[in-house]
């Protein structure tokens, strides 16, 4: 089985979602810069991924996440 990265950013953001809750995409926020700072450029564009998934979600879809 072949997962896209988009699938695989969907998934890590529905994995913050219940891990962090509503502090999520601030989480995430604070990741991107802080791989900016140490250059990390690939990394940066992955966790810009997970965020853009975050940021597509609906805010119900976090009240289910966290009953899961």
């Amino acid at each position: 089985m072949k997962i896209t990265h988009e699938q695989a950013a969907e998934m890590y953001a529905r994995a913050c979602r219940a891990w962090y809750g509503p502090r999520a995409k601030g989480i995430v926020r604070k990741k991107i810069k802080q791989l900016e700072r140490q250059g990390d450029h690939s990394g940066v564009v992955a966790w810009t991924a997970v965020a853009h998934q975050l940021s597509r979600m609906p805010a119900d879809e976090f009240e289910r996440d966290r009953r899961s």
